[in-house]
């Protein structure tokens, strides 16, 4: 669910009309004024990623106006993209202390946090800034985002509905609501939401491959693979959707075209356990299963916690009378929580 468009958030942020226009400056220039030019600056390297000239920019306007609480709050960010955590938080927390109903300072607090994955210190500043401005957009769906996280589905609904009231054009609540309602089981929702996402902005890859599963999971195979082909001829590189393209062509028994699929992505990407994994199952389907072994095998050798290889493997080996190294196999696949091993394991393993 969590994607990475930090940055463009941030942006957004830091140069919205609402609160963080640039000053313009006059012509014959008083200190305050050459202050203001260099957080002008600094906010034009900022927008270029140029996160160490940023610094030193907004710390420059710092030492001729000290109580510039914009130059802190956006130093705060900047220092943020560059790992300066201890940095970016004194700064934010002068911005704050200056200028304490400001619910901006408060939301890039939380965003500081959230780069360092403290959710209860993000959730404090998430909290300050909805007191200041209950509807707070971005606020609304980071708060969302957290109650996604700790599987509160309901509270997680509410904040990113919350969010799309204040910005009815948020691609991403729709996109993340979606998944709260697909992790609820509502796939019918969740696939409208991801529609409403798109007809925002269709050219995000990952919302085509969203969309695709919500389908999947609604057994609508065909739709399932019109989506992950639309991710795919967004992004060609985007491995996940092929994959799962794969999978729902497997599910709606196409295995040619899911081995088309499988095969594609290992050309991209010799050492992917999933593709090699899915392979597997398309053998054991074939009743092939010395090939079903080697692909599995092929999978542990790329990822070793790969539980559903273990288990294919299990399944080949049982059939290829390698009794002693399936129920091996299964151990492991329920080990690394395959939960469907343990009935191979009861039904074939002695001990």
């Amino acid at each position: 669910m969590k994607h990475n468009y930090y940055l463009t958030i941030l942006i957004f942020f830091i140069f919205s009309a609402r609160s963080q226009d640039t000053v313009k400056v006059a012509t014959n220039l008083t200190p305050d004024q050459i202050a203001e030019q260099d957080y002008n600056n600094g906010l034009a390297a900022l927008k270029k990623n140029e996160f160490t000239g940023a610094v030193d920019l907004f710390t420059k306007a710092l030492a001729l106006k000290p109580n510039f609480d914009k130059a802190l709050a956006n130093r705060a960010i900047a220092n943020t993209r560059l790992k300066q955590h201890s940095a970016a938080i004194s700064d934010i927390n002068s911005a704050i202390k200056i200028n304490a109903q400001n619910p901006e300072f408060y939301f890039n607090k939380s965003l500081i946090f959230y780069d360092l994955n403290q959710k209860d210190s993000e959730m404090v500043a998430l909290d300050n800034c909805l007191r200041i401005n209950p509807s707070h957009a971005e606020a609304c769906y980071y708060k969302g985002i957290c109650f996604y996280d700790t599987k509160d589905y309901d509270k997680a609904m509410e904040f990113l509905s919350k969010a799309i009231a204040a910005n009815p054009n948020y691609v991403y609540a729709y996109n993340d609501r979606a998944s709260v309602k697909r992790a609820k089981g509502d796939y019918p929702g969740a696939i409208t939401d991801y529609e409403k996402a798109l007809s925002l902005d269709n050219s995000l890859a990952f919302i085509h491959n969203n969309l695709g599963s919500a389908y999947r999971l609604n057994k609508n195979y065909p739709k399932a693979v019109e989506a992950y082909s639309k991710a795919i001829q967004t992004n060609p590189n985007y491995l996940v959707a092929l994959n799962n393209r794969g999978s729902a062509n497997f599910e709606n028994n196409n295995l040619k075209a899911a081995q088309t699929d499988f095969e594609d992505v290992l050309k991209k990407d010799p050492k992917n356990s999933f593709a090699y994994n899915n392979l597997s199952s398309i053998a054991i389907k074939n009743k092939d299963y010395k090939k079903a072994k080697d692909m599995a095998s092929r999978s542990i050798e790329s990822d070793p916690k790969n539980g559903p290889a273990y288990y294919n493997r299990g399944i080949a080996r049982q059939m290829l009378r390698e009794e002693a190294d399936c129920c091996a196999d299964w151990k492991k696949a329920l080990e690394l929580g395959v939960a469907g091993a343990k009935q191979f394991i009861n039904s074939s393993c002695l001990d």
